[in-house]
């Protein structure tokens, strides 16, 4: 690639636009280029679920609606500011780093393009990450969107009545982690939005918000008070920069111009302290996180308190917090594997529970998109896991889980 300028320079403060697109999806995305700035200020990165055998055409058709450069991607390619890059036709991509890292997809019916590239985004770059699901058949998409939701980022799909296809947009809606349902040509606008004001940090070169937009204590307490009264939870003790920024967020997708007009929105639209307030459940968790905290619970904590344990007397275990229930679920295995090498069985009462409740649904659940092989080894994947077309399930063990 050809030497950047320092203004096309990646930076760790700047967006990945992540877009996700199946059949129908060129003229979404046609759309939604064609009403991006010239310099938007995000690096685009376009992956289409495809059949191996079709011949994509979609750097050339792209690059004709936009000024930015359109390429295909390479392996090991590094990311520029107001690119964007496409994923060739049988191939997977993950973002490492500030590069994007090509992989030949073998198994193309049981892999999820899209998903394996919004859960790498969701895990490197937390909240400077947008995703979109445009036009598409499946369900592609819809757990890597709902993960790069609750790292912080933001999550976005087409409108079905603009969609040749709606299965695969519609898809993540019931999950409640959708920030807006969107035109592609109001998409686009959504992103540049959002861009335009996380990037400076302030309002004073963005056009449609002026500069009293920036969320003073007083605002930020009565915006607090608001959730706590109609939602009964508490945020104060979240970090400031958190709550401003996710608050912005939802700020600048309700088409408010000040954070006064937002107020009054709040407090006349019950359904946006809803989006609110799932914005800022914002979950971190994945299969034994923090390994040294698991090994000190293997080897110390969790024999001591089998240990005090009187026969048939019941361990009880809970996992606040838990979130989709990685850690959770982490905890039941543990306890298995530790009652296995002391030989020692005890009934196990595990209690996990979250605020979110739609993160509770997907713990109930206990199933998981392939991406867990990143975090759970082959061994606990075959005895703890059950795989299917779309992930892999968590057997019923001797220890369960209410």
């Amino acid at each position: 690639m050809a030497t950047l300028s320092p203004s096309h320079k990646f930076s760790q403060s700047h967006f990945i636009v992540g877009i996700g697109a199946s059949a129908g999806g060129l003229q979404a995305l046609e759309a939604f280029f064609a009403n991006l700035p010239p310099n938007p200020g995000a690096a685009f990165v376009v992956v289409q679920h495809l059949s191996p055998n079709f011949r994509s055409m979609m750097v050339e058709l792209l690059q004709r609606r936009t000024t930015l450069p359109v390429a295909a991607i390479e392996d090991q390619t590094t990311l520029a500011l107001d690119q964007v890059y496409i994923l060739p036709v049988g191939f997977r991509v993950r973002l490492q780093d500030q590069r994007l890292i090509l992989e030949r997809d073998r198994n193309h019916h049981n892999n999820y393009p899209i998903d394996h590239f919004f859960l790498s985004l969701a895990r490197e770059r937390g909240d400077r990450t947008i995703g979109i699901l445009l036009s598409g058949t499946g369900r592609d998409g819809t757990e890597g969107l709902k993960a790069i939701s609750r790292a912080g980022g933001v999550a976005l799909v087409q409108s079905e009545e603009t969609a040749q296809f709606g299965a695969m947009p519609t898809s993540p809606i019931s999950s409640g982690l959708i920030d807006e349902i969107l035109s592609p040509a109001d998409l686009a606008q959504a992103v540049c939005d959002i861009i335009r004001y996380t990037s400076s940090q302030t309002l004073q070169s963005n056009d449609n918000l002026s500069n009293s937009a920036i969320l003073s204590p007083q605002q930020l307490t009565q915006i607090l008070d608001i959730l706590r009264t109609y939602e009964d939870i508490d945020f104060c003790r979240y970090k400031p920069g958190t709550l401003q920024r996710r608050i912005v967020h939802r700020l600048l997708l309700s088409h408010a111009t000040t954070v006064e007009q937002y107020i009054c929105y709040l407090q006349t639209t019950p359904e946006e302290v809803k989006h609110l307030r799932q914005d800022l459940l914002i979950g971190s968790t994945r299969f034994f996180r923090d390994p040294e905290v698991w090994e000190l619970l293997r080897t110390e904590v969790l024999p001591a308190l089998i240990n005090g344990l009187e026969p048939d007397q019941p361990l009880r275990i809970w996992v606040a917090a838990c979130s989709t229930g990685e850690e959770a679920y982490s905890m039941a295995i543990a306890i298995h594997e530790v009652m296995k090498t002391m030989h020692r069985f005890h009934p196990v009462k595990l209690f996990a529970t979250d605020v979110d409740q739609e993160a509770l649904i997907i713990a109930s659940h206990g199933h998981y998109s392939q991406s867990i092989r990143n975090e759970v080894s082959a061994e606990h994947l075959e005895e703890y896991f059950t795989q299917d077309n779309e992930g892999y399930s968590i057997k019923k063990l001797r220890v369960s889980i209410e």
